[in-house]
C-alpha cells in the first residue's frame, strides 16, 4: 500500500464517524438506567439511528464500492460482501432486542437491556475488524485498479444516492471525529456543492459536538468561505 496517504481513500472519513456512533451506542446502552423512561427511550433510539446509518452505510458499498472493485477483480470484494449479509441478520436481531426491551418491565427489562447490551458488543466488535479489512485490503484493490479521478467519481454517486437528513446524521458523526484537517477538507470539499442554508445548518448540527478548541481550528479554515461564528 505504497503512497497510500496520498490517495483517495473512500472509507477513511465515514468509517470514522461510524467507529464513534457505534462506540457510543454500545456506551450508553451499557449504562442504560431501564427504571427511567426518558432515559431508556432516549437510548433506544439511539441504536435505532445506529442501525439506520450501518444499513445505509451497507447499502451504499454494496452498490457503489464493492460494485466497483468485483467489475474490475471479479471476487475480489467477496469476503466483505460475506460479512455484509451476516451484519443484515444483526441489524434484524438488534432491532428486536431493542423492541424486547420496549415491550418488557422490571426485572424482564433489565434482562432484555442485557441482551441487547451484549449483541451490540459483538455488533462492535465484529465491525471494527470488518472495517479495518476493508480499509487495508479493499483499498489495496482499489487504488490497484481505479485512478483518483476515478474513485472521486464513485464517491460522488455515492453521496447522490443518500437522502439529505441520511447525510446529516452521517456528517453529525463523521465531521466531530475526523483531525482537524481532515474535518477542514470534508467541509471545503462539501460547500460548493451545497446551498448555503444547507451548509449552515450542516455547521449548527456538528457544533453542538465539538469542543471550542475544535470549533475555533474549523472557523479558521473556513473563513475564506463561511462567516459562521
Amino acid at each position: 500500500m505504497s503512497n497510500s496517504t496520498h490517495r483517495v481513500n473512500l472509507y477513511a472519513a465515514v468509517h470514522k464517524g461510524l467507529r464513534a456512533a457505534l462506540a457510543q451506542a454500545l456506551v450508553e446502552a451499557g449504562r442504560m438506567d431501564t427504571t427511567d423512561i426518558d432515559e431508556t427511550a432516549c437510548v433506544l433510539g439511539s441504536v435505532r439511528d445506529l442501525i439506520t446509518l450501518c444499513r445505509t452505510h451497507l447499502t451504499q458499498e454494496d452498490s457503489f464500492v464493492h460494485a466497483a472493485m468485483q467489475a474490475r477483480r471479479p471476487g475480489s470484494a467477496a469476503v466483505t460482501l460475506g460479512d455484509h449479509e451476516h451484519h443484515k441478520q444483526s441489524f434484524v436481531e438488534i432491532e428486536d432486542a431493542v423492541c424486547a426491551v420496549e415491550d418488557s418491565v422490571a426485572a424482564e427489562r433489565v434482562a432484555a437491556a442485557g441482551r441487547l447490551y451484549a449483541l451490540l458488543a459483538l455488533f462492535v466488535a465484529d465491525n471494527y475488524e470488518h472495517m479495518h479489512i476493508e480499509e487495508t485490503r479493499n483499498n489495496e484493490v482499489l487504488w490497484a485498479d481505479y485512478t483518483d479521478a476515478e474513485l472521486l467519481a464513485i464517491k460522488g454517486r455515492l453521496l447522490a444516492a443518500i437522502p439529505p437528513e441520511i447525510n446529516l446524521a452521517f456528517l453529525r458523526w463523521m465531521a466531530p471525529n475526523l483531525s482537524a484537517a481532515e474535518r477542514a477538507d470534508l467541509l471545503l470539499g462539501a460547500r460548493p456543492s451545497m446551498p448555503p442554508a444547507a451548509f449552515d445548518a450542516g455547521l449548527a448540527l456538528i457544533k453542538n459536538h465539538m469542543s471550542a478548541r475544535d470549533w475555533y481550528k474549523l472557523q479558521v479554515a473556513l473563513r475564506p468561505l463561511s462567516a459562521a461564528a
